[in-house]
């Protein structure tokens, strides 16, 4: 079987102004003296007036690891592992819908492709650093330059609900959700990182997804909204022990703003049958306050994450 090809363009984060602003932070620490690179000087300084056991970042005490170090690589390990999950996902659920598709059991390939677009919002701020890659998956047919053709989910879900060359569109889909699939492979993010991550999701579903959806044809945009929500808190729970040792405080606050934006993200309705019309202005604007608010305490915890490892952590 010969391999998928692998797009040439270059990978990086998707970054938004909270982002950007949050990086600037970061780099502003490190002039002031705290160290960025993998393996930071060992520190008995205590973090937030909070002794810490061990040293603050990289590094050891003794030749053994320090507290911070096992933690922030476990971290690291974890994500790699919750990518790989959700990318092999992603491509299950995309073989589903492809054979269903193709049996002519439409009902069943709408659920399947409602699944699949929940697996990508799990990986899409990963995915997005790849403009070739991310177009063929996710593109919308409002965004097409001239002289581009338009596939991936949402073309398929034009097909489904509407019409369109459903075997076509279906084919091009299966040849490149491996291609997602081994990309994301190689991602091994540290601590601040995989918290960037989550904030980039937070702001993508206040920014874009909830205020205007991007199931047009659908119109089940929730399942962007459900599914990238939640892709953030596991993200921010992957990097809690951490972050609890680095700031409590702070990361007990950003525990109970999760809990808080699950819970008003729940009561929106259920994604794969609660049409956009249905959910009223005054809950979206609700849930768009919290995801803000949750987005900006999480990018101010992550911040003090960068002493631990920015890009990735030592295997």
């Amino acid at each position: 079987m010969t391999p998928p090809s692998i797009p040439s363009a270059t990978r990086s984060f998707f970054r938004i102004p909270t982002v950007a602003a949050l990086v600037g932070f970061g780099a502003l620490v490190s002039a002031c003296g705290a160290t960025t690179t993998s393996r930071p000087v060992a520190t008995a300084t205590p973090v937030n007036g909070q002794h810490v056991s061990g040293t603050s970042g990289y590094g050891s005490d003794g030749g053994k690891p320090s507290a911070t170090t096992t933690l922030a690589h476990a971290a690291t390990r974890e994500f790699a592992a919750e990518v790989q999950s959700s990318a092999a996902a992603f491509v299950t659920s995309v073989i589903a819908l492809q054979t269903d598709a193709a049996r002519g059991d439409l009902a069943t390939a709408r659920s399947d492709e409602l699944a699949a677009q929940g697996h990508y919002d799990a990986i899409r701020a990963l995915e997005s650093g790849n403009s070739v890659n991310a177009s063929t998956l996710d593109e919308l047919e409002t965004d097409l330059l001239p002289g581009q053709s338009f596939g991936g989910l949402h073309a398929i879900e034009r097909d489904l609900w509407a019409t369109g060359p459903l075997a076509t569109d279906m084919a091009a889909l299966a040849g490149q959700a491996p291609v997602a699939q081994f990309l994301l492979s190689r991602e091994h993010l540290g601590p601040e990182a995989i918290g960037i991550v989550a904030v980039d999701q937070l702001s993508w579903v206040a920014g874009t997804a909830l205020p205007s959806s991007q199931e047009h044809t659908s119109h089940l945009g929730l399942i962007d909204v459900v599914a990238t929500e939640q892709a953030a808190e596991r993200a921010f729970r992957i990097i809690e022990p951490l972050a609890h040792a680095v700031d409590p405080v702070r990361t007990a606050a950003v525990s109970d703003q999760f809990a808080t934006l699950s819970v008003d993200v729940a009561a929106l309705g259920p994604p794969a049958t609660t049409p956009d019309t249905s959910v009223a202005p005054a809950a979206r604007l609700s849930v768009t306050r919290q995801l803000d608010a949750t987005a900006t305490t999480l990018a101010r915890l992550v911040a003090e994450l960068a002493p631990y490892g920015t890009t990735g952590a030592p295997s």
